[in-house]
């Protein structure tokens, strides 16, 4: 792909060889180091491509070798800007319009807020306004969670806020405080149901609470799907424990590596055997040899001393070095496929154990290799319960604010 864009910046020309021997031409252009790609022969002609900048040479080769070249089509971002020379005020229009979108996808540009009947939009704009979070501000001059928190521990009439950035638009959901005006809210046990991660729904299953998605919906994590609360035209509100299972599509990827070439240690017969005594904390040597240097693996085994049946502070320690060799592996594809495979079952033990009711529905595996390692790309479809239980917080407003 680079290759590719490569040539498409720097132009390739495609040409003819008008000669009953074009080896000879081929032969010469190859011994000069020009680079020729896609050949081929069509009745008797003999075409292939190079790129713009060896045209020139192709042409000194061909007088040598007294053959005829017809360039055929040029290709590439040069001669497109050749083509439309004339027409420079469009190129530059298409520049600005470009630079313009991307200046312009960095601002907030609309704000949508779920708000209960009993607060007050306006107000909340102002306050979301004092911490940076208006239409028309920069998306990298605020941050939403400091938003959420702040603003919802200062107006005690709201239980919790999440903000949802999604391009230019803003998404904002607002929770009421529900022990506003409700006695005994020591017993209130209420809940949401919010998504672990991003997916498509694909199938639900609501037993508690108001679902506020539906099949075929995408979801992002974080998101409520299932809320706890009923609010009522009148103003009251009845909370839930929400309990649901809801099922989504989601994506995972996983990238394995592992080196073209390495080394193992295979054990050797050659030991290495010592022996010492430890008297209440004095280890005495019983035999001359030190520790020995190299790939060696130590074994050790500690036995007490036992006089009349009764264990007196009195250890033998002994010691048995290994030798260990290291010898060189080489992989080829087939072996490095097999290894990376086996390592991407223990990752897909992994991730179903550790997902809810998930399954794999999809699976693509990639073999690659750089100049070092080769790699195995796996991307998974799986559908799994994305459910998790957020408890709605009930603020104490006995010393209420706003």
């Amino acid at each position: 792909m680079t290759v590719k864009l490569l040539r498409w910046i720097l132009g390739w020309s495609e040409f003819e060889i008008c000669d009953k021997y074009p080896e000879r031409f081929l032969n010469i252009a190859v011994k000069s180091g020009i680079n020729i790609w896609n050949p081929k022969k069509e009745n008797e002609l003999f075409r292939a491509s190079a790129r713009s900048s060896d045209m020139k040479y192709i042409m000194q080769t061909a007088d040598k070798t007294m053959c005829d070249i017809h360039i055929i089509k040029n290709h590439g971002l040069l001669y497109i800007l050749r083509k439309y020379k004339a027409r420079s005020g469009l190129l530059i229009g298409l520049l600005i319009w470009g630079l313009a979108i991307k200046f312009l996808t960095g601002f907030i540009w609309n704000i949508k807020i779920d708000i209960p009947p009993m607060i007050n939009e306006y107000e909340i704009r102002q306050e979301f306004r004092e911490h940076g979070f208006y239409e028309g501000a920069r998306t990298d001059s605020f941050d939403p969670e400091i938003v959420e928190a702040d603003v919802s521990l200062k107006d005690n009439r709201i239980s919790w806020i999440t903000i949802n950035i999604i391009g230019t638009d803003a998404e904002v959901k607002i929770s009421p405080n529900l022990a506003l005006g409700v006695e005994n809210k020591e017993n209130i046990k209420a809940s949401n149901i919010i998504s672990t991660a991003d997916g498509t729904i694909t199938r639900m299953e609501v037993r508690k609470g108001y679902s506020v998605v539906k099949v075929g919906e995408g979801i992002h994590k974080g998101q409520m799907l299932v809320s706890g609360v009923k609010e009522y035209t009148d103003g009251s509100t009845k909370l839930f424990d929400s309990e649901a299972k809801i099922y989504a599509q989601t994506l995972r990827t996983v990238t394995l590596k592992i080196p073209k070439s390495y080394q193992v240690l295979q054990a050797q017969n050659e030991f290495v055997n010592k022996l010492d005594i430890n008297i209440m904390g004095l280890t005495l040597p019983l035999t001359l040899s030190g520790n020995p240097k190299g790939d060696y693996m130590k074994f050790s085994e500690k036995q007490q001393l036992d006089i009349l049946s009764k264990g007196v502070p009195i250890y033998f320690l002994s010691e048995t070095w290994q030798k260990y060799k290291k010898t060189p592996v080489h992989l080829n594809d087939k072996q490095a496929e097999q290894i990376l495979k086996n390592k991407l079952q223990f990752y897909e033990i992994f991730m179903l154990y550790s997902a809810d009711s998930a399954t794999v529905s999809d699976k693509k595996c990639t073999l690659s290799q750089d100049k070092n390692n080769y790699i195995l790309t796996a991307e998974y479809t799986i559908e799994e319960n994305v459910a998790q239980k957020s408890v709605i917080q009930i603020k104490d407003t006995s010393n209420s604010g706003t």
